[in-house]
């Protein structure tokens, strides 16, 4: 570490450092910078390599000599979100009115009007490091809700727009999975679902220890308190169970900052939160930006680094027939439906499709989701393992009755969605039982299996049964317990 604090300070890096500052603050900045490089040093400075410690001199001189205004202009030209904004120049002691009580401070001006790099070095830590996965910490989280004393659920709720929006700005410039999706989706609004996305991860906070199915059909997260405060100790606990949160925090400030770490490629990232879409037809996907960060995260890890394009009503023709063709023997998937009415949903499918007949196939890594409206995950209840089933009459994802989650009818005009299935605790994912498809996508998760293996390991169980007069087919026992 020594070492790359020398490398700091020799004439290259502090040349290089120097026309950063100028180009961010004229030279008046770079004069500034001079007495910065003495000052940067201590224990927050050894969590910083050589050349990210380079950079911030830059960032500092640029505070030095422009101030608010250049700081602005600056956060402004990554594509950060408004609504982040103002919490980073509150950060930088350049906001409104700063936080009176932040783990670690604000970077505060002295009565020069130099700013403290020891406190810059502060902040910049608690937000890109210290968090689960190598993500930013619950520190730095606070710092942007504005103190330690917790924060409204309107203001946790706009922070956490702000992230999800200007991580996908952020890494449409960088990230190559990113920039493909931009030519995968369908025109849409890439940003206009981020409420949803902010809702679905804020179920386990506000309503812990209850089901997705039962908060949406109680309407409980219609009614939310804005001005409610929660406590500290319950939103680290939050924080600490979802990374995603972390890991846009760090990408996000990083860029600000300019404190990457150029020496890890994004290749080595075993988390990824945006797959790459691999084989894809132009324009054949409905998802939008927090659409695929909602699904990507809620699947096992090794399904998220990649997805592959099987089928689109928008680049194939719209028939069960044709789709099966494109499914059949690719593994996992992700079946996505949007239904005339706008409302988006589907399902995980944890094994391979091919025709069961009245069969069945899966397993309990099966659930079932909902886009739009709400976005929820429901998972499988145990109850029974009508999964997957796949005919030349429908493809189907759970059942009870004659009632299924999920169904997709022959010529995928037209389906069915109940919520009293008892293979998934889901809520009718349309607006009416039956609904019409406007349209349908398919995406294979995780590398290509082989077809062979995946036909030879193909077992479909019958459907459980309803056992009435102590008479019961052995056959059919014996093909539930495979």
């Amino acid at each position: 570490m020594n070492q790359l604090k020398d490398m700091c300070c020799n004439s290259f890096f502090r040349k290089t450092a120097g026309d950063l500052a100028e180009q961010y603050g004229g030279a008046q900045a770079r004069t500034m910078l001079d007495g910065a490089f003495s000052q940067i040093g201590g224990e927050e400075a050894d969590k910083f390599s050589g050349k990210q410690l380079n950079h911030l001199e830059g960032f500092l001189g640029m505070l030095n000599a422009g101030g608010g205004q250049k700081l602005k202009d600056h956060i402004q030209s990554k594509g950060i979100d408004p609504s982040l904004i103002d919490g980073v120049m509150n950060l930088i002691g350049q906001g409104k009115a700063a936080p009176e009580d932040v783990d670690g401070g604000v970077v505060q001006q002295d009565a020069e009007g130099k700013f403290d790099p020891s406190q810059l070095l502060s902040v910049v830590s608690s937000l890109t490091m210290g968090g689960g996965q190598g993500g930013g910490g619950m520190g730095g989280f606070m710092k942007l809700l504005g103190g330690s004393n917790g924060s409204t659920m309107q203001n946790i709720i706009d922070i956490l727009q702000g992230l999800g929006k200007s991580f996908f700005n952020v890494k449409r410039n960088s990230d190559p999975a990113v920039q493909d999706w931009d030519q995968a989706q369908m025109p849409v609004e890439k940003d206009k679902n981020f409420l949803n996305w902010a809702m679905s991860i804020l179920m386990d906070l506000l309503f812990p220890g209850k089901k997705p199915k039962a908060v949406i059909e109680e309407r409980k997260d219609d009614d939310i308190n804005p001005d409610k405060k929660k406590d500290p100790e319950d939103l680290k606990k939050w924080f600490d169970g979802h990374p995603e949160i972390g890991k846009m925090q760090k990408d996000i400030f990083d860029d600000i900052f300019d404190t990457t770490d150029d020496d890890k490629e994004k290749t080595d990232d075993d988390v990824p939160l945006v797959p790459v879409p691999r084989d894809f037809e132009p324009g054949s996907s409905c998802l939008d930006d927090a659409s695929i960060l909602f699904l990507n995260t809620n699947l096992l890890l090794e399904y998220r680094r990649d997805w592959r394009f099987l089928y689109s009503s928008r680049t194939h023709d719209r028939s069960l027939e044709a789709m099966t063709a494109q499914i059949s023997w690719k593994g996992p998937t992700l079946v996505i439906v949007m239904d005339d009415e706008g409302h988006m949903f589907g399902a995980h499918c944890s094994t391979s499709w091919a025709e069961t007949q009245d069969d069945w196939v899966g397993n309990g890594e099966c659930f079932l989701f909902s886009i739009m409206p709400k976005m929820a995950i429901f998972h499988s209840t145990g109850k029974n393992e009508n999964y997957q089933s796949l005919s030349g009459d429908r493809l189907a994802m759970g059942e009870a009755g004659g009632e299924f989650g999920l169904e997709l009818k022959s010529d995928l005009s037209a389906g069915s969605s109940s919520g009293n299935v008892e293979t998934f605790d889901t809520i009718q994912l349309s607006r009416s039982r039956d609904f019409n498809i406007d349209h349908i996508e398919v995406w294979g998760l995780g590398p290509q299996p082989d077809a062979d293996d995946e036909r030879r390991n193909f077992a479909p169980r019958r459907p459980n049964l309803t056992i009435t007069g102590g008479n019961a087919d052995v056959f059919d026992l014996d093909s539930q317990m495979m």
